[in-house]
């Protein structure tokens, strides 16, 4: 019964980490891009370079938040979307409460925590089919992904791959780069993902969420033993969502990465003259 519970665990625990780890990885990721390039701008332009971009990027980072909350129910007790002169240096916020016994609302930390990538990248799928309608089209490839299975997984993340150098090469074509459009979306774009990356507060609901996630999983495989149920159908289908959501967070870090050389190249411009 120990080695059968002890199982039980770890499988709970794989799960978790099956269905969240992809999102938990992007969140990483952007991180590190972020904090990189944030290092460099405030070195080659002191904060007023963060600031730049705060006007648009930080909104968006907060109705992540913002829109999370509401859609897991937790009571919103204060908001702030842009504060450009807040003298903490913290430059929006949204302040939740929720009700620590709801199953549901404690596993809503976990993507309230991780709202501003989901309204980060929605807001650059929007801007390209507002602006650049062409290399939108490649977005919608991939829509056509197939549900990952298991033994599929390494494929599916190789042909993403295929399809975000795919949709580079549209978004940077000879034909956008002499369009008035391409150069809105472009500066909007490094706006918007300037601040789509976690911070600390972010994480640590992540965090909360995953726990709760996590024991959510290990009740049902409780179930699963007790009853001989099955639901491996529902875990395949948050991996599918999972898939596409991993997809579309690929678009974030191609700008995030065209960001970090930007700031990079002003960093060293300013360091060598």
């Amino acid at each position: 019964m120990e080695n059968t519970l002890l199982m039980i665990f770890r499988v709970s625990l794989f799960e978790t980490f099956y269905v969240t780890g992809s999102l938990i990885l992007v969140g990483i990721i952007l991180g590190v891009l972020e904090s990189r390039a944030n290092f460099y701008v405030q070195k080659a332009f002191s904060r007023k370079g963060i600031l730049v971009t705060a006007w648009i990027g930080t909104p968006i980072h907060e109705l992540g938040h913002l829109l999370m909350c509401y859609l897991f129910r937790h009571k919103i007790s204060g908001f702030k979307l842009f504060d450009r002169k807040a003298k903490d240096g913290v430059l929006g916020y949204v302040n939740h409460n929720w009700n620590s016994k709801s199953l549901y609302q404690n596993i809503g930390n976990f993507f309230i925590g991780m709202g501003p990538i989901f309204s980060g990248t929605a807001a650059l799928i929007l801007g390209m089919h507002l602006l650049l309608p062409d290399s939108f089209a490649r977005v919608v490839d991939y829509l056509a992904l197939e549900p990952a299975q298991p033994n599929q997984y390494i494929s599916t993340m190789v042909t993403i791959f295929a399809l975000t150098a795919s949709l580079f090469k549209s978004i940077f074509s000879p034909e956008n780069l002499i369009s008035l459009n391409f150069w809105i979306y472009f500066v909007l774009a490094i706006g918007i993902s300037s601040h789509i990356a976690l911070s600390k507060e972010d994480l640590k609901g992540v965090g909360r969420g995953l726990i709760t996630i996590f024991t959510f999983i290990l009740l049902v495989n409780l179930v699963t033993l007790v009853l001989n149920a099955d639901f491996s159908g529902l875990f395949a289908d948050i991996l599918a969502l999972n898939i596409y959501l991993v997809a579309f967070s690929m678009i974030s870090i191609v700008f995030s990465l065209i960001r970090l050389v930007l700031s990079a190249f002003a960093y060293y411009l300013a360091y060598l003259s």
